[in-house]
């Protein structure tokens, strides 16, 4: 009977001994919370004015940005054709000529067109047996020079890189047979050295298309991205409060008092007012806006998301350690989540290995689906919803087995 009744009165406790703790750690913050709701006040007034602008990225080029230019090949070769294509595909080119340079001339000096492009006659021929030739040469239009500059970079570069490519294929295939090789072996070599450097080539530059994920949104991977950031910053002030009474006497009376779930549960509240303050006023904003549909799921992605790496910084406290330690620790937990989630950059970028792993860390799939509803303004699947859930469990696992302290 009276371990019922001791077992009641530590239960009646923990009640009051909870609101208590809540309280203490919101009073020790309560500056820190004022200037971070003047922040976002303002960074929530930002996006309300950046939700009225257009999201999508087929948005038309404004038509003082587009140009045109001539390309002038003495050979007609299709070296010409497939540089008056690649360009073609660029947004802010207008119109590609192909002209002889008389008449490339001509249109420079009339202001029609902004750079001519002079491949000189053996230029294709010159690459493959490798022998000294003449450069490509460019005419800008003289009162165009920034912008014209600006453009004849990326020019010099393509006839630069191309060039590389073609004479080191095919004088890998001429060398070979110098050397006393078989010819139709040398051919054989030079294909695959031509799959290899290929290859190498389309992978080092798939930042510069469309990724084999998602299209790329550099507005709305920022927004996805600032919302998961803004979720797991509250993380450290759970794992701040951890190791700021951890081995005290104060920590002590307290577990003799109540027990450690209130400890645990107060810690993990006053993170959650962090997390509402700084998330939820922009997911109001993004949905008034129109950028956001589904709010609530998405807040439950991002909830789940601060939940899993509170967790983590529960258990992380209590390791026996410097608190300096600790928190270094923690920012790198921190830093790695956001790298492998695609937070900091587009996890494309990465080896397919690389993908493959990013894939199991908990940020990325809700870095995923968080950025594909604001880029399709498209609903969450409650699918998606399950599949960010699973690494909780391991998570609180981890905190219940060692993040308490037992008297």
């Amino acid at each position: 009977m009276t371990g019922q009744q001791d077992k009641g009165g530590l239960g009646q406790k923990k009640l009051p001994a909870l609101w208590f703790l809540f309280r203490r750690d919101l009073r020790a913050a309560r500056t820190a919370l004022l200037i971070a709701s003047v922040a976002i006040f303002f960074l929530s007034f930002a996006l309300a004015r950046l939700a009225r602008l257009p999201l999508d990225q087929e948005t038309e080029t404004p038509s003082e940005f587009l140009i045109e230019a001539s390309i002038v090949d003495e050979d007609q070769s299709i070296l010409g054709d497939m540089i008056a294509l690649y360009f073609e595909d660029i947004r802010l080119i207008k119109a590609i000529h192909r002209d002889t340079l008389p008449q490339a001339m001509e249109r420079l000096q009339a202001g029609d067109i902004l750079v001519v492009v002079h491949l000189p006659a053996g230029f294709m021929s010159q690459s493959v047996t490798g022998t000294p030739k003449q450069p490509v040469e460019l005419w800008f239009h003289p009162k165009m020079q920034p912008a014209a500059f600006q453009v004849g970079v990326p020019i010099d570069q393509h006839a630069v890189a191309f060039d590389y490519l073609y004479s080191s294929i095919f004088g890998f295939q001429k060398l070979y047979v110098d050397l006393g090789g078989d010819e139709d072996l040398s051919w054989e070599k030079a294909t695959s050295h031509t799959l290899n450097v290929v290859t190498a080539y389309l992978d080092r530059n798939r930042f510069t298309t469309d990724t084999d994920l998602f299209k790329v949104n550099i507005l709305v991977h920022t927004l996805a991205g600032l919302l998961i950031v803004l979720s797991i910053l509250p993380a450290m002030g759970v794992l701040a409060a951890t190791t700021r009474i951890r081995g005290t006497s104060y920590e002590d009376r307290m577990l003799i008092a109540c027990g450690y779930g209130p400890l645990m549960t107060a810690r993990l509240l006053a993170g959650l007012v962090w997390w509402t303050l700084l998330v939820v006023p922009l997911l109001f904003v993004l949905y008034t806006g129109g950028i956001a549909v589904s709010v609530f799921k998405m807040a439950l992605l991002l909830l789940s998301l601060y939940l899993f790496t509170a967790f983590v910084m529960l258990a992380l406290g209590r390791i026996k350690a410097p608190g300096i330690s600790l928190f270094q620790a923690g920012w790198r937990i921190l830093i790695f989540l956001l790298v492998m989630g695609g937070v900091l950059y587009p996890v494309s970028l990465f080896p397919v290995w690389l993908i493959q792993s990013a894939r199991y860390t908990p940020a990325y799939p809700v870095m995923q689906t968080v950025y594909q509803a604001l880029f399709a303004h498209e609903a969450i699947a409650g699918s998606d919803i399950l599949v960010v859930l699973r690494p909780l469990v391991p998570a609180f696992a981890l905190a219940l087995v060692l993040g308490r302290r037992r008297v």
